[in-house]
């Protein structure tokens, strides 16, 4: 069975409802979150950020069958954006293999 990594970096209080989102489809194989801190292109820089750019973020990773990739990253997409900068990114890569230990 073909299978991709998605991992996606979104705003921490948003993550139960993606939860939520993610229960909702079927066969979902599950998800891996880790805590993490990043920044990225902005204009709009206050002293502060300056100091100390780093915003803190969800890292969300799960490894899909290709065939629930498009509905789990509408899913992201859709629960996961509010419309601000810093929203986050999804990245999709190939898995070559995936090994149950």
């Amino acid at each position: 069975m073909e299978r991709k990594l998605i991992i996606a970096i979104v705003r921490p209080f948003l993550i139960d409802k993606l939860v939520v989102a993610f229960e909702n489809i079927k066969k979902f194989p599950g998800i891996t979150v880790v805590d993490a801190h990043g920044f990225g292109q902005t204009s709009n820089k206050t002293w502060d950020e300056t100091l100390n750019p780093f915003h803190p973020k969800k890292q969300i990773e799960i490894a899909a069958p290709v065939e629930i990739i498009d509905e789990i990253i509408e899913a992201i997409h859709e629960h996961a954006h509010t419309g601000k900068t810093g929203d986050g990114m999804i990245f999709v890569l190939p898995l070559d293999q995936v090994i149950r230990i």
